[in-house]
């Protein structure tokens, strides 16, 4: 049984830590706890083995496993699958979005609906050969996604690729490349930088909306 709190709307799986610690280095080290000002949706599943941080929100139907870490006001969309990956703060991944171990996200970053993330690049039903330890200690990393960055909805980003801060990769894009920090993925494979005024309306969206959200 999970244990539900309907009072607080809350419901976490067996063996997780309600803690009040809060401390990303804290969960990295491998103590999972869900901070006390976090909120799981009743319908979604985080395991014991997960750190999940302040101001989190993990919405309905979503799946967060294996020593993922979700950084303090990041928030995890309905049918998320989250196997393992490291999430810096206020970052957003959207619904039905996949993850497994070996995915360091940054900070900000907007991860959109449908988007993959693979970490192995010779995918076979009989795993022989294949460990994803080192991923899920850390000793390994197939994809890194650096603060600010954007993932259009439905792309694929394939092992061994590091997203540079602030860049985009374009909807529907598979991104087998490292993308440079303030450039764009386009479907067609190309890179190119972001226009500068691409830039502003990104930027007067996000203050946009933060004032919305304070009205």
């Amino acid at each position: 049984m999970s244990l539900i709190d309907h009072k607080a709307g809350c419901a976490v799986g067996d063996g997780v830590n309600v803690c009040t610690c809060g401390a990303l280095n804290a969960f990295i080290a491998g103590r999972g706890g869900v901070h006390p000002s976090a909120f799981i949706h009743p319908l979604a599943h985080v395991d014991g083995t997960c750190g999940v941080n302040a101001d989190v929100k993990v919405w309905q139907f979503a799946s967060v496993t294996r020593g993922t870490v979700l950084g303090p006001g990041c928030s995890v969309a309905p049918f998320a699958v989250l196997d393992g990956p490291k999430i810096g703060a206020r970052s957003i991944i959207s619904m039905h979005v996949a993850m497994g171990p070996g995915f360091e996200i940054g900070s900000d970053v907007f991860v959109g609906p449908n988007v993959t993330l693979c970490n192995d690049a010779w995918p076979r039903a009989d795993k022989t050969g294949w460990d994803a330890e080192p991923y899920r200690s850390g000793r390994l990393v197939s994809v890194v996604v650096e603060d600010g960055a954007s993932i259009g909805a439905n792309a694929v980003i394939l092992p061994g690729v590091t997203l540079g801060n602030g860049c985009m990769v374009a909807a529907g894009a598979v991104c087998g490349r490292d993308v440079p920090a303030e450039h764009l993925f386009r479907r067609d494979g190309q890179v190119v930088p972001i226009h500068p005024s691409a830039r502003n309306r990104m930027k007067a969206a996000r203050v946009n909306f933060a004032g919305a959200e304070a009205a």
